[in-house]
């Protein structure tokens, strides 16, 4: 073992992966209208599974929560591990969860409630406030009524719906310089998602994640930044939107950073945070570093779990094996 602890054996008898499949897509201007783009690859469903079968577990897949409610009395025995990423619903991160609590089955991660503040980026960043962190102001724009706040809203500014992940929303037009064209992103934003929207200052800094994993002795956490070779100031005038992140050939990698990267009481609030929210197993907290300090921007309990994603590169890339992280991340159960 080069990573997390040595192999040992579970106190469940196999994996119930949840997770609905993502065809393959094309980044476009239009990418980040779609709602499918928190569902899983095939590659990377294959990947998780092989991981966990090499732990001596078996594997079963559901795509749908209705199937794993249909299924449950079967996986008393079993743990279940949530990718889904559905589609139109406010609630669909917090269904599985919320099966799993009405079965009585263990699972991993936040629970329902735990689960939707986190997929809400105003509450999250309020609890991420009251961990201490720093976190860009921002105005919420809940109908075409609050459109005219925008008026007076200092730019620039980012436009992001407030109930989506994986970037869902946030697009090459994102990032706005004039009031004229802010308007016009967040109505469309408004119509195209039938929910809140957040208008974010935005910071021109670093672009920094915070991946970690509770496990039963201690949090383990790195420190990993997105970044442009030879373009240090990049994301200085760049958003990391849902385009560039599936773009094919895009110049942005991820690299370690290292802790010290952090103020020891950003390290302390960053810890603190999932607490906050109730436990979240595992997952990634994303922000912008700029002057030395970082500035909080969402959290994803259930992040991407590919081997190129920053959540996992940061691991990986300092001598844990992909096994060493579903391992990990299987023995963070809830319950």
């Amino acid at each position: 073992m080069s990573g997390s602890e040595a192999r040992r054996d579970f106190p469940f008898e196999g994996v119930v992966l949840v997770a609905d499949m993502l065809e393959n897509i094309k980044a476009d201007l239009e990418t980040h209208l779609r709602r499918d783009l928190e569902k899983t690859p095939a590659h990377v469903l294959a990947d998780m599974t092989a991981a966990i079968r090499s732990l001596g577990l078996a594997v079963h897949h559901y795509e749908e929560p209705a199937a794993l409610a249909t299924a449950a009395p079967k996986h008393r025995a079993d743990v279940v591990l949530s990718v889904y990423g559905g589609q139109s619903s406010r609630n669909r991160m917090a269904l599985v969860p919320a099966i799993c609590e009405a079965f009585g089955l263990r699972f991993i991660g936040p629970d329902a409630y735990g689960r939707v503040i986190c997929q809400d980026k105003e509450i999250s960043k309020r609890l991420a406030r009251d961990a201490g962190l720093a976190s860009p102001s921002y105005l919420l724009i809940r109908d075409e009524f609050d459109l005219e706040a925008l008026q007076s809203f200092p730019m620039p500014f980012v436009v992001k719906p407030v109930l989506e992940g994986s970037s869902i929303g946030i697009g090459p037009d994102s990032l706005v310089r004039s009031i004229d064209h802010g308007i016009v992103i967040a109505r469309r934003l408004l119509r195209e998602f039938h929910a809140p929207v957040m208008a974010e200052s935005f910071v021109a800094g670093r672009e920094v994640n915070v991946s970690l994993i509770e496990t039963p002795s201690r949090i383990e956490f790195r420190v990993t930044e997105a970044y442009v070779p030879d373009t240090p100031d990049y994301f200085d005038t760049h958003l990391f939107d849902a385009q560039e992140k599936l773009r094919r050939g895009s110049p942005i990698r991820n690299r370690v950073l290292s802790q010290s990267t952090l103020s020891n009481e950003e390290r302390d609030a960053l810890l603190r945070l999932p607490g906050l929210v109730g436990g979240i197993g595992y997952g990634r907290i994303d922000g912008k570093v700029a002057e030395g300090r970082f500035h909080f921007l969402e959290i994803t309990p259930d992040a991407w779990l590919g081997k190129t994603g920053s959540f996992a590169s940061g691991f990986l890339q300092t001598g844990w094996s992909y096994e060493d992280i579903m391992q990990a991340i299987l023995l963070s159960r809830r319950a």
